[in-house]
């Protein structure tokens, strides 16, 4: 896959995740009587409706990726002539790097959610 390729694919991916994990305003509004704490944001963020559906683009992703390397394995190793292969490995970093990726962006969305609703409280 080509550097372009992934870095569309990864703004793509990064915008959606940002879309299901941030509330909807008025449900941020009602929430937040209070300074918030980053425990608070990440709990806020983690326990809404659209939440779900990032968890479900997550598990989305992930099983693509496994189930991808494996019909390419078994491609290779039907059609071409040449010794077995094995890509797991390969498929198992793509994978740990996507939920690295995303762990990365959720922490740095509650941050930023909290900074933003912190600043809202002293002004």
């Amino acid at each position: 896959m080509g550097f372009s390729e992934l870095t569309v694919m990864t703004l793509i991916y990064s915008g959606m995740m940002i879309f299901f994990l941030v509330p909807f305003k008025r449900q941020q509004s009602k929430e937040f009587k209070h300074p918030i704490t980053f425990k608070e944001s990440l709990l806020h963020i983690t326990f809404h409706k659209k939440a779900l559906l990032a968890l479900l683009l997550l598990t989305f992703l992930l099983v693509a990726i496994w189930f991808g390397y494996e019909q390419e394995i078994y491609h290779f190793n039907a059609h071409s002539g040449y010794p077995p292969i094995n890509t797991d490995s390969e498929a198992t970093f793509y994978m740990c790097a996507l939920i690295g990726y995303t762990v990365i962006l959720y922490l740095l969305l509650a941050l930023w959610i909290s900074l933003n609703v912190l600043k809202r409280k002293i002004n």
